[in-house]
């Protein structure tokens, strides 16, 4: 049960708005593809595969960046172009063409719905640590604000990128549902924060066991609805 009085909603992006993996996969591969055309030695030398392991060494040598997965992206094509011979000038071209398809997302059937009806009677915001960008999918016209663990320099479940949200408004934090897939970072991140967490579970899994259930679980911003 969610306590009222409820102001506003704060949604996650990444597997609560659309399907996340099969988009990253299709991004990846349209920007080695792009290497194949324009910076052949890079995948002369590199796998797909390969190169995604080298997304995760960059993670873990760069620990204090692990918020920005723009700044992760683009390092690894910082090493690639240095190791490969090329200009510095193949990161940006290489992560346009990532990001642009990054972004080319297929949203579940009951999102633009669901925003469209909780607008009407809710302030509406996103935090996410994602990349995202709403402009580009053509939801931000949708939300007051949305906030990005980049921005911050901290990621969810870091109790500030939760603060951020509310930050020179006039909400109480307590005021504020937060809506996300992922129960460490969105449900217990979020209720730490002080918002009242919401579990958006499309796929029908199992909560962990040793984390405190959500007061509400939903399959769909529908349901969303119904309990509001």
């Amino acid at each position: 049960m969610l306590r009222q009085p409820i102001r506003a909603i704060c949604f996650d992006l990444d597997n609560t708005f659309w399907d996340i993996w099969p988009v990253i996969r299709k991004a990846e591969q349209a920007m080695y593809d792009f290497l194949a055309q324009r910076y052949p030695r890079v995948v002369a030398k590199l796998t797909i595969e390969a190169m995604r392991q080298a997304r995760e060494d960059v993670e873990a040598r760069f620990p204090h960046m692990k918020h920005d997965f723009t700044f992760l992206r683009k390092q690894v094509l910082r090493e690639h172009a240095a190791e490969c011979g090329y200009a510095e000038c193949m990161v940006e071209e290489a992560f346009e063409v990532f990001i642009r398809a990054r972004n080319k997302v297929e949203l579940y059937d009951d999102v633009v719905p669901g925003l469209e009806a909780l607008r009407s009677r809710y302030r509406l915001f996103t935090a996410s640590n994602g990349n995202a960008d709403l402009e580009r999918i053509g939801l931000k016209h949708f939300f007051e604000r949305t906030i990005a663990a980049r921005e911050v320099g901290v990621p969810k479940p870091d109790r500030r990128i939760f603060e951020k949200v509310v930050e020179g408004t006039d909400l109480a934090m307590s005021e504020v549902i937060y809506v996300g897939d992922d129960p460490e970072l969105d449900v217990a991140g979020a209720r730490a924060a002080g918002m009242q967490p919401v579990w958006i579970d499309r796929a029908g899994t199992p909560w962990p066991t040793h984390l405190e259930p959500p007061p509400v679980v939903v399959r769909s911003l529908t349901e969303l609805l119904q309990h509001l």
